[in-house]
């Protein structure tokens, strides 16, 4: 199977998809996985974030392997709207394209775009520490995780090692709330995937992209905006199976 680029959005770091890739490896240990980081993030944390998506492309694309041309892009929240770009601007990269989550300034207002009482919320928590901001972020991003401590440990942990600055976060902030987005799909096969219940983005969002796309909608009945944290193991079937479908149409 062509590799499977992963991309996360606001704050996230590769780290942040460890169930999901589990998931993934277990159903297929063949597949060939990458998880990039976003300038700002991750192992990149000392690095300033762009403060317009587009410019992400760049660095992510410093990180992928030599010897691939081609990717699956799956991409949740921010991470969305830089492989949508990356999936408009270099089209022979890109063999489908799947966004979690999704939300365009071009397609839904702000307050649908983002839960003001959440982002107040978690910027109150912020004040608290670095681990009270952590899981604060997980009680709106993953309700269920909130009960889950090896989820919780494993945040704060990754906070630790990558602390994303303040400054950072203000800068991609920006950047995901000026991203107009594209009026058209890119040419390759593409998924919109919503959590009904979203908590933190309003599912009408990834629903206004994909009637202004004309692309395949999948709804999952749950409240969590970081549906690859909440719902591993059923998202990874999900992916297989449609992307399985796309590389035999192909074949």
């Amino acid at each position: 199977m062509v590799p499977i680029v992963l991309v996360r959005g606001l704050l996230r770091e590769s780290g942040h998809w460890q169930d999901m890739v589990d998931a993934l490896v277990d159903a297929l240990p063949e597949l060939v996985i990458i998880t990039p980081n976003v300038p700002g993030n991750g192992e990149l944390y000392h690095e300033p974030s762009p403060t317009r998506i587009e410019d992400m492309l760049a660095p992510v694309l410093a990180q992928l392997p030599n010897e691939c041309e081609r990717y699956h892009l799956v991409a949740i929240s921010m991470g969305s709207m830089l492989a949508s770009h990356w999936a408009h601007t270099l089209p022979g990269q890109v063999a489908s394209l799947t966004l979690i989550n999704p939300s365009f300034s071009r397609y839904s207002p702000f307050w649908q775009r983002i839960n003001l009482v959440a982002l107040t919320s978690v910027g109150v928590a912020s004040l608290r520490g670095s681990d009270a901001f952590q899981k604060s972020i997980i009680e709106w991003t993953s309700p269920a995780s909130i009960h889950q401590p090896d989820v919780i440990k494993h945040h704060i942990r990754l906070a630790r090692n990558h602390p994303v600055s303040a400054r950072n976060a203000t800068r991609q902030l920006w950047a995901a709330a000026h991203f107009e987005g594209q009026r058209i799909p890119p040419p390759c096969p593409t998924q919109i995937i919503v959590s009904t219940e979203d908590k933190l983005v309003d599912s009408r969002c990834g629903e206004a992209i994909a009637q202004a796309w004309q692309v395949e909608i999948i709804r999952f009945e749950c409240d969590a905006h970081d549906l690859p944290l909440a719902k591993p193991h059923a998202l990874s079937r999900h992916l297989l199976h449609w992307l399985a479908k796309i590389e035999l149409s192909v074949d």
